[in-house]
């Protein structure tokens, strides 16, 4: 911990120098996030609550106004986590798989320890046994070979989610699952709020390239029920219109510590988009840029489990849904050089043109584009309850999603002037000549 308060330090002495936007703040914030201090901002080692201290003591340096003592809003959740050791491999014949390269092992797996058999299995003779109640296969690890769906045809595809979902209910009773795929499928937190009583290996076709005989598994893995979170809540009280808000929100939690070694980082995903909203605080909780209209800002858990953290604040909100005149949610805003995009920007034509407006007239970025309302990121609970919400992601290079290579080595940092600069004179708007 000395290094993270090292580093509060640090954040200290810059938000005493700094007058305006700067990315050497907002660098080091990421810096921060994104450290090996903090575990992956997940829930082994209680990655979630290092991050949750750290922005706390940040929000009470610049001071944000607070609703509780600690600006924390407390919820509980149910977690797998994997924090001891995690070992798959499928004998001599084999090199050792590299963790989330040749294979992941999905969240929701018990923890096992032993070697068993493997017996391969179409999916096609998968869906037909999942019909018949049987333990035949109660000993066995079954290897299903998926690779030969094509994603263009729908058929196929409405087949290969019927296997999943066989697979993930433990539908033909197996001590395990090996799925074959031509290249490594989506790795969803949300499966590990799942307590299952089996294990599933996702394995590449590059590195499976013949049918093993057996698996030798040897996975740590611990059940937390009533697992304590938080989201970070703070604000800054409006001159003129103190009981109208605008929100700043961000998911500060990641994908966690995986095993003993291996981290992801989320430096892009989204340490950036937290350290963005920090910045703006830094900005507003200056006397000279106090803004007509509250801001609150969001600093959201479990959005990678479920936007658990932002669906719980909209049930139990500070403030009345009514009073959030526009609420901008900050996700993966670590480039930008080829501009940001503006999700649920169709929704609110009117409001988003005030943003494109904005961006013709002064050129902050390369092009603010619009897309339609989706429920990816923690914008959607907020407009389901009918608020003017937006998600903001910038669009550039970075490492790759969800993987150990999401650090801040890899982020360009190319539109976050521009970003500021826009946020900041769309505020302007609505503050009084």
């Amino acid at each position: 911990m000395k290094k993270i308060y090292t580093c509060l330090f640090f954040v200290d002495l810059l938000i005493t120098t700094l007058t305006a936007q700067d990315s050497i703040y907002y660098r080091q914030c990421i810096s921060d996030l994104s450290s090996r201090d903090f575990h992956g901002r997940g829930y082994a080692y209680k990655g979630d609550s290092i991050a949750a201290d750290y922005i706390a003591q940040v929000f009470k340096t610049y001071p944000l106004e607070k609703w509780t003592p600690d600006y924390y809003q407390h919820f509980t959740i149910g977690m797998n986590v994997f924090d001891g050791e995690v070992e798959v491999d499928f004998g001599q014949e084999f090199e050792q798989p590299r963790l989330f390269e040749d294979l992941q092992i999905m969240a929701y797996s018990c923890a096992m320890q032993g070697q068993y058999k493997v017996k391969p299995l179409s999916p096609d003779n998968v869906i037909a046994a999942s019909k018949k109640k049987s333990n035949k296969y109660k000993k066995l690890f079954l290897l299903i070979d998926l690779s030969e769906f094509d994603a263009k045809d729908s058929i196929q595809q409405k087949k290969q989610k019927q296997v999943l979902e066989i697979v993930h209910a433990n539908g033909l009773n197996a001590k395990g699952y090996i799925l074959v795929s031509d290249k490594l499928m989506g790795w969803p937190l949300s499966l590990g709020r799942v307590d299952a009583k089996h294990v599933c290996i996702n394995v590449s076709r590059s590195y499976l390239t013949k049918i093993p005989k057996k698996v030798r598994v040897k996975l740590d893995r611990q059940r937390i029920n009533n697992y304590q979170t938080q989201n970070v809540c703070g604000y800054i009280k409006g001159k003129t219109y103190p009981d109208s808000f605008f929100v700043f929100t961000a998911h500060y939690d990641h994908l966690g510590h995986f095993g003993k070694d291996y981290i992801f980082y989320g430096a892009n995903d989204n340490a950036s988009g937290t350290a963005f909203i920090m910045d703006l605080a830094r900005y507003y909780s200056k006397a000279e840029n106090q803004p007509d209209y509250s801001i609150a800002f969001l600093a959201l858990s479990c959005e990678e489990v479920g936007l658990l953290g932002s669906f719980h604040f909209v049930e139990n909100s500070y403030i009345p849904i009514s009073t959030i005149k526009t609420l901008i949610n900050f996700d993966m805003v670590g480039t930008g050089e080829e501009g940001i995009t503006l999700v649920c920007g169709h929704a609110f034509p009117y409001e988003f043109e005030k943003f494109a407006q904005l961006n013709t007239q002064h050129q902050y970025l390369n092009k603010v584009v619009p897309r339609h309302a989706s429920n990816n990121s923690d914008h959607y609970p907020f407009y389901e309850k009918g608020v003017q919400a937006f998600f903001i992601y910038a669009m550039g290079k970075s490492g790759r999603y969800h993987h150990a290579s999401d650090t801040l080595e890899l982020l360009s940092l190319g539109g976050y002037t521009g970003l500021f600069k826009l946020i900041t004179a769309y505020i302007n708007l609505y503050n009084q000549p």
